[in-house]
């Protein structure tokens, strides 16, 4: 049976029940007042979104168009658009996706008679949806009926991607764009030349060098205005500029890029450091990053970056401009064909540094004045080799594009972390 309570529990009950229920009360009157201060916000912030919208921008003309426009339109005296328009529309509907947008586009009676509709179409907006009854890709169609028209204006039906480009600019001028890797694959693009954020800069794809061949002959030696350019790559301190130019010597294309840096300011000095601190790269394998290798999936022997670039660049300032600079454990330890080349820049001698995984060579040359008009400059003039012919410019290009990633495997990665010695043709530089 259940004990009686006391006076003194029957109060305490009474006292703990009472306090629970003001709790809940005060509980559930925060909870609303919560809810409404919520609602309140939603509804200001709604309001004041709907204040900031844009109107919306107005229709094109030839989408604007009423009826009696329509009517006294002169192509209505035309056979086909004398027929009403549910015969008009009816005999569309037959017609493929592709015909029935390039009928849309004549003029603008058949667009106001059939409507844009067709425009939104997924079988042309998408790249690559087959009809299920013709397996034939619409969008395709399409664009090769509609380059057929607008192939006067220059562009061209890449069916890489499956869409119009305009013609390929030169390296000076050409910029990567989100389709430029997926029309012409990664190993066909050298994306590591400086490029400027005001769109100045020099971007090279094989189809550049292709061109180079097919319309100079090797036996030609002028300059090729083609692979020419010049511009600046900002920088808060430095003067930083790059010209290139090409010709052919004993009949192999060489593409020179000159590299010059001098500080802002005459009173302020130029330093080793302020190069290095750039991660200036000439190629693949030649930088003076001092980043460590990705983790790879396949490669567990990746080794640092090679120090044959950065001593070239080091070896031509003065000693008094060399503080600073990262010391020899920075780096991989140097081949015997480096060893050879940075031994003779320690004994003072001109030296043309040539790489081992491709077909580049270069030099580096310190200059100071004291002449007040005149400032310190590094000049780093590098030359690529692409040989006399189009199929061995097709095989050493791959050593110019690098490529670098954790799921590479060795006969795909080309970068300073996995430079592998190859041999090649020598080549003269002027």
């Amino acid at each position: 049976m259940k004990a009686k309570e006391t006076p003194r529990q029957t109060r305490r009950s009474l006292r703990s029940t009472t306090t629970s229920r003001v709790q809940k009360s005060k509980a559930s009157t925060s909870t609303t007042s919560s809810r409404r201060l919520r609602k309140a916000t939603v509804e200001n912030q709604g309001q004041s979104d709907t204040s900031r919208l844009k109107p919306k921008k107005a229709s094109p003309s030839y989408l604007q168009r009423s009826e009696d426009q329509a009517s006294s339109d002169p192509n209505r005296n035309t056979r086909l658009f004398a027929l009403p328009r549910e015969i008009i529309q009816e005999i569309s509907s037959h017609l493929p996706i592709e015909s029935t947008i390039c009928f849309t586009l004549t003029c603008k009676l058949a667009l106001h008679i059939l409507g844009t509709s067709c425009w939104e179409d997924e079988r042309i907006r998408k790249r690559w949806i087959r009809d299920s009854i013709t397996a034939l890709v619409p969008r395709t169609s399409f664009l090769e009926l509609l380059h057929r028209d607008v192939e006067g204006a220059g562009l061209k039906f890449c069916k890489a991607c499956n869409t119009l480009h305009p013609p390929l600019k030169k390296p000076s001028e050409h910029r990567q764009t989100k389709l430029t890797k997926y029309c012409w694959g990664q190993a066909a693009i050298v994306d590591y030349l400086p490029q400027s954020e005001d769109g100045l800069g020099f971007s090279l794809v094989f189809y550049h060098i292709k061109e180079v061949m097919a319309s100079t002959p090797p036996d030609s030696n002028g300059p090729i205005e083609y692979l020419s350019g010049s511009f600046r790559v900002p920088h808060p301190h430095l003067n930083y500029t790059v010209s290139s130019s090409a010709r052919r010597i004993n009949g192999n294309l060489i593409l020179r890029h000159d590299y010059h840096f001098s500080p802002l300011s005459s009173k302020t000095p130029l330093k080793a450091t302020d190069i290095l601190d750039l991660s200036f790269r000439i190629c693949p394998h030649q930088t003076t990053s001092r980043d460590a290798p990705p983790q790879n999936r396949y490669i567990k022997s990746s080794k640092l970056n090679g120090p044959l670039f950065t001593h070239s660049i080091v070896s031509s300032f003065p000693t008094s401009k060399r503080t600073g600079v990262p010391k020899t454990s920075a780096f991989r330890p140097p081949t015997s064909l480096e060893s050879k080349q940075m031994a003779s820049v320690d004994n003072d001698e001109a030296v043309i540094f040539k790489c081992r995984s491709c077909p580049t060579k270069w030099q580096v040359k310190y200059s100071s004045s004291n002449a007040r008009d005149e400032r310190e400059e590094l000049v780093a003039t590098v030359f690529h080799c692409f040989h006399k012919d189009i199929y061995s410019a097709a095989k050493s290009w791959r050593f110019f594009v690098r490529r670098e990633g954790g799921l590479l495997g060795e006969g795909k990665r080309n970068s300073e972390f996995w430079s592998q010695g190859r041999t090649y043709p020598d080549f003269k530089i002027e």
